[in-house]
């Protein structure tokens, strides 16, 4: 954010050009999401005959459905991973938009301190100044950097503040928090370009979000339609979340509520293309391509050990063909306690190689017979 932010110059759009940079970089993981969805759509069937075969045994049943996933290569975690991402990019988002100090114009602790030292008193009988000063420095020194100069802060942090663009269209300023327009009621509500701002964005905010759930819930079915049923049971989370994004960016600045806006926007965009290029069909010929590489590749490494110990097993029918005292003594002996003959030997040899491929076949799903692998 920083970089974008030294970039542009501009608060508002960097915060919309760090959300589609993050947007590019987790596409892939989408893609995958995709793929996962489509695999899992695929072997529904299987799941649903081992849910009859184990309905009364959970843990059994829980058992080869983990065993069902690893045979046909899938990953059930894979469609949780862009949205624990998300989650994880929304709380380093809130953190920067309420410590743009230290964050954004990168402020030291000693200077934060001398800037909190002076806006304190500023603010005496505010609670919420112990929560975001930050953002409390930020609009009162832009208001008044007289107190600021008295106390001998910096010229230059003075200036890298006063010219801190954090308005949104410059009209907006993302470090106010929407509800404090309302506080004094409806009827007190002062109808100003900044304030009906800050009351649409929580609003737009939680519109944008009911739209991202009910493309993906709709794109998903169409996906997967055996999850229908799941998915329904499901609706009241869809709901839950955007009313979540109201209520929350209302209490909180207006930076937060504005990148969720930028990142449902963004998303829903991504998710129109991913599913314009992405077809089902197209998805499931992925994921049979998938299945083939990782079915190779098992082979490749299963075939690799294979000829390992047949190398170790040669090597050591080598050593017992060392000098002739030695190879008397390890030749094995017939029945009759007399030494093996050459033909005796090498039909020897080649029990034990076919016991080696028996084994080997054995552990890793082989078939010994099968000479052409």
């Amino acid at each position: 954010m920083w970089a974008v932010y030294r970039l542009v110059k501009n608060y508002g759009i960097a915060i919309l050009i760090f959300t589609v940079l993050t947007r590019l970089l987790t596409f892939p993981l989408s893609v995958q999401q995709q793929k996962s969805t489509a695999a899992t759509a695929a072997i529904n069937p299987k799941l649903e005959k081992l849910k009859k075969q184990y309905a009364n045994n959970q843990q059994k049943f829980q058992e080869e459905q983990m065993k069902l996933y690893s045979e046909e290569g899938i990953n059930p975690m894979a469609s949780c991973l862009p949205l624990v991402i998300q989650m994880v990019l929304l709380y380093g988002v809130f953190d920067v938009i309420y410590r743009p100090l230290t964050h954004i114009i990168r402020v030291n602790k000693e200077t934060l301190e001398a800037l909190k030292t002076v806006a304190t008193p500023l603010f005496e009988g505010n609670k919420n100044f112990t929560a975001r000063p930050e953002l409390y420095i930020i609009q009162s020194l832009q208001e008044n950097p007289t107190p600021y100069y008295d106390a001998g802060i910096s010229e230059t942090v003075i200036k890298n503040i006063l010219e801190f663009n954090n308005k949104l269209f410059g009209i907006v300023d993302l470090g106010v928090v929407p509800k404090s327009v309302i506080d004094g009621g409806l009827s007190n509500f002062v109808f100003t370009a900044e304030n009906v701002g800050l009351l649409m964005i929580p609003i737009i905010a939680g519109l944008l979000q009911l739209a991202t759930s009910i493309y993906s819930t709709q794109k998903q079915k169409k996906l997967n339609p055996d999850a229908a049923a799941q998915l329904g049971s499901m609706n009241m989370m869809f709901y839950l979340f955007p009313i979540m994004s109201v209520v929350i960016g209302f209490e909180a600045a207006a930076g937060l509520g504005y990148y969720w806006i930028c990142s449902a926007f963004v998303g829903i965009i991504q998710m129109v293309v991913l599913n314009k290029i992405y077809t089902p069909e197209y998805v499931q010929k992925l994921v049979e391509k998938d299945k083939a590489k990782k079915k190779n590749r098992k082979r490749s490494g299963i075939m690799e050990k294979y000829q390992q110990m047949m190398q170790e097993q040669m090597s050591q029918m080598n050593d017992q063909k060392g000098s002739g005292q030695e190879k008397a003594e390890e030749r094995p002996e017939a029945p009759d306690g007399s030494k093996l003959s050459k033909s005796q030997l090498k039909d020897y040899e080649r029990r034990i190689i076919a016991e080696a491929r028996r084994k080997q076949a054995e552990k890793y799903g082989d078939d010994p017979d099968d000479e052409s692998e």
